[in-house]
């Protein structure tokens, strides 16, 4: 894997980041801290000090404050409308960013979470009950009246087309022959005439944990963006139906848009394109990660994993038209 280092930009050893935030949150000593290397934007830090544990988010050296600020908004607004993330932390000056000196820019931001102690729900099984709460809290994110700048995530299915134009080339020609006619469909689709509203962006089971008691915290706001709603709902199904047997597989889509429908029903056209943006997803896997192994040299099991979730989802949807 790539040093995560290369994310960020500071001036200062990340030993002494983890010190001044220590102070600037009241945290108290530092007791032990460690990266957390999985993840391609923040750089993210395990933090155990003397009144309890803590992760410190290093802002990626490409996004500006205005974008942080947008995250910073979605963890406290959405929090506090009942969706389950992690809790922000205030500074002794009751702000939420801190910056620190960079290299070469003016300044790099952070923000401390306390610690939710979980399992990821790549790690255990997930309920229908589970399922529910989730599709709850993208009701509530979706139904939110804010508008935020949009975001470029370069796994995001918005993006798979100049993505693909970007790094396509990294592609042998019988795997191009298997993605061209996933973005042909999505170029076809009118996306535009979707509903738009925020999205998470990452509704991955890599980034929501459960804990013993059965609560969940949904993780990683970095891809938050304000695009179509149905974006969010394709990445969710892609990521939570992926290598289940075909019958429990429906179950989690009938769940899923079940609940969803619930309060906000999907128009026809969002439906019905509702297969073609879940190829979409898995293809934005493949490109991306491709050209992170062929690239960049980057052959960690991370990597791996996420090329294969595309390549095995995209052929278990291959030939799937409806999903209702």
């Amino acid at each position: 894997m790539i040093d995560p280092i290369h994310r960020i930009d500071t001036a200062l050893p990340i030993d002494d980041v983890v010190k001044k935030a220590a102070i600037a949150f009241s945290l108290g000593d530092v007791l032990t801290y460690s990266v957390i290397p999985t993840g391609y934007q923040e750089y993210n830090i395990d933090c155990a000090a003397s009144s309890g544990k803590f992760i410190i988010k290093i802002f990626s050296h490409d996004k500006p404050r205005s974008r942080i600020e947008d995250v910073v908004w979605g963890y406290t607004r959405l929090a506090s409308l009942g969706v389950p993330l992690p809790t922000l932390k205030t500074m002794n000056d009751n702000g939420y960013i801190m910056e620190i000196p960079a290299v070469r820019q003016a300044a790099s931001f952070l923000c401390v979470f306390e610690y939710f102690t979980g399992k990821p729900m790549t790690h255990i099984a997930v309920t229908d009950a589970d399922l529910v709460t989730l599709t709850q809290a993208l009701v509530t994110i979706h139904k939110t009246k804010k508008t935020i700048g949009r975001y470029y995530d370069t796994l995001g299915i918005a993006n798979l087309e100049a993505e693909y134009e970007q790094k396509g080339d990294a592609l042998f020609p019988d795997e191009t022959a298997l993605i061209k006619p996933v973005i042909s469909k999505l170029h076809k689709l009118n996306t535009a005439s979707f509903r738009q509203s925020i999205i998470h962006g990452s509704m991955e089971k890599e980034n929501v944990l459960k804990n013993t008691g059965g609560s969940v915290c949904i993780l990683d706001l970095g891809c938050m963006d304000y695009n179509a709603s149905v974006f969010d709902i394709a990445t969710y199904i892609a990521n939570f139906s992926a290598y289940l047997p075909e019958a429990k597989r429906v179950n989690v889509i009938n769940v899923i848009l079940t609940e969803y429908q619930k309060s906000l029903p999907l128009t026809p056209q969002e439906l019905a394109a509702l297969p073609a943006l879940i190829r979409a997803q898995y293809a934005a896997y493949i490109v991306g990660m491709t050209h992170h192994m062929r690239r960049d040299h980057d052959m960690s099991k991370q990597t791996q994993t996420w090329l294969d979730r595309g390549w095995d989802g995209l052929r278990a949807y291959t030939n799937v038209k409806s999903l209702i």
